[in-house]
């Protein structure tokens, strides 16, 4: 029997296929440089680099040129030249299995705009000067009048120039303008394209008229700065800590806008804000708002495009005293605070406060006014004197001296309780006149303590409440308005007479004190 070979089993055949493109690949400009990015391939079965080629021209003139292999997703190209409209292709890369269908971005290109731009406005004209980029074919300007130039929309006007400026006098004086200025470039296929454009803003008018008057004034609350308004434009106040040696008219080239620190210019200080307030007299006024220390105020000027510096006026700003607090002792009051460094003498005066306070205050007329030095606050541990027994507003104020001037710090204020009296009537109530009813009213708002009534044994009438006392009943605490009362009927103990029916408050350091009534009302 012949025997026949078995033949040979072989396995299934694998193919190699090429990696999933990446997604989403995308170009954009950053700068001087185009930043290439891509997502990988939801379908990718392994990691893959990535292969990035830059793309530009056309026909005879096209050229690809490879950037590199990253395993990232992101690639910046810093090679790019200026006005070359270029596109980048990205592969995905699999050692042993080829490279994926590339994927393409949209075109981008360099197209930086002019540079050293420079604008001058006159009352009936506009000149703007620039640097042109070497790479740019020209230069094209446009104009707006209200709004920025869109294309050539209604009212865009194009500028006649000669490369690196012009001298626009077809425009009306206070009249908004926009001017376009764009840099325009060949690309590597043959097009034009332009740069985004600068926006330059231009309202012609004449010179603005400096500030000559500048006054700085020591107010209630602080230094007060006063001028005369020009006639036109808006004044503007700026701080800075040293001296300026420019004259009032001088103008600030290059400026920005009023509100806004003046960096670039030939100004450099700090905007004060506040809204100026014209008064009966002509002259603008607003507080100021100034650290402690030497500073220099300076009024610009902005009248459309035209800022000038006006006068300056040295200030001197004394530090303000710190935790002020007071504390009543009777018709005394007593101040603390702390002192800011350098300085060694305050201003206090007190007024009566009207803000709900009693008719009879204690003080009348202006307010009045004391001096304490650091000397004196220290030796007794804080500033005491007479103020009235009324509600008070008390002021303490630095004070320091700038040559032959005395100046005030801004005011540390605190408001200072009044001390109310609460009268008190005794009764005879009830069968043969034994019980008492007792009854306290306020001649102004004020809250009432806790009020005892008691009964004490003895010839002497007291004077304070004590141990020998007996409560009878205790008043709970509350707030009376005016002319509202309370009341309470007790029975004392008559086989303790003779003796003395009195009221005392309870609660410590209360600031309301109890006038009595007749002695014939309290001897039992």
């Amino acid at each position: 029997m012949d025997s026949t070979e078995a033949p040979e089993r072989r396995g299934p055949i694998s193919v190699e296929r090429p990696p999933a493109p990446p997604l989403d690949v995308t170009a954009r400009v950053d700068g001087w440089r185009a930043v290439v990015t891509w997502r990988p391939s939801t379908n990718a079965e392994a990691p893959a680099s990535y292969r990035v080629t830059r793309r530009s021209g056309r026909g005879g003139t096209a050229r690809a040129e490879p950037l590199g292999e990253v395993t990232g997703t992101e690639l910046v190209d810093d090679r790019i030249g200026v006005g070359v409209d270029a596109h980048y292709t990205v592969v995905a890369v699999r050692e042993g299995h080829g490279v994926s269908e590339a994927v393409a971005s949209a075109p981008v290109m360099i197209a930086p705009d002019v540079s050293d731009v420079t604008t001058a406005v006159g009352e009936s004209e506009v000149s703007v000067s620039w640097r042109r980029p070497p790479e740019a074919l020209r230069v094209e300007v446009r104009r707006g009048a209200g709004t920025p130039p869109h294309d050539r929309g209604a009212g865009v006007v194009s500028v006649e120039h000669d490369g690196s400026g012009f001298r626009d006098t077809s425009v009306r004086t206070d009249q908004e303008y926009f001017y376009r200025v764009r840099a325009v470039y060949m690309t590597s296929q043959g097009w034009t394209r332009g740069s985004p454009g600068l926006l330059i803003r231009a309202v012609p008018g004449p010179k603005a008229e400096p500030v000559r008057d500048l006054r700085i004034d020591s107010g209630e609350d602080g230094p007060v700065a006063s001028w005369t308004p020009p006639k036109r434009g808006r004044v503007s106040l700026y701080t800075d800590r040293s001296a300026t040696t420019s004259t009032p008219g001088t103008p600030l080239e290059g400026a920005p806008l009023e509100g806004t620190p003046l960096e670039g210019s030939s100004l450099e200080g700090t905007p004060l804000e506040g809204e100026p307030v014209r008064g009966a007299d002509g002259r603008c006024r607003m507080p100021l708002s100034l650290p402690a220390g030497v500073a220099h105020v300076v009024a610009v000027t902005v009248d459309g495009e035209s800022r000038v510096r006006g006068a300056s006026v040295r200030v001197t700003v004394a530090p303000p005293v710190t935790g002020l607090r007071a504390e009543r002792f009777d018709t005394v009051v007593r101040l603390g605070w702390t002192w800011p460094e350098h300085t060694s003498s305050a201003l206090v005066t007190w007024s009566a406060d009207t803000e709900g306070g009693p008719a009879n205050s204690g003080v009348s007329g202006p307010a009045r006014w004391d001096r304490c030095s650091r000397v004196r606050y220290d030796a007794e541990g804080g500033f005491e004197t007479p103020m009235g027994s009324g509600p008070l507003v008390v002021t303490v104020r630095t004070t320091i001296l700038s040559g032959a001037d005395e100046v005030l710090s801004a005011p540390s204020t605190v408001r200072v309780h009044g001390r109310v009296a609460l009268d008190y009537r005794v009764e005879p109530l009830g069968l043969m006149r034994r019980e008492r009813l007792v009854s306290l009213s306020a001649n102004v708002p004020c809250r009432m303590p806790r009020i005892a009534v008691v009964f004490t044994p003895g010839e002497v009438q007291p004077h304070a409440h004590t141990s020998r006392d007996q409560v009878l009943s205790v008043l709970p605490a509350r707030d009376l308005s005016a002319g509202e009362g309370v009341s309470v009927r007790v029975r004392p103990p008559w086989d303790s007479v003779p003796g003395w029916l009195t009221c005392f408050p309870l609660d410590p350091g209360t600031e309301v004190r109890l006038r009595q009534p007749p002695v014939r009302e309290l001897r039992l």
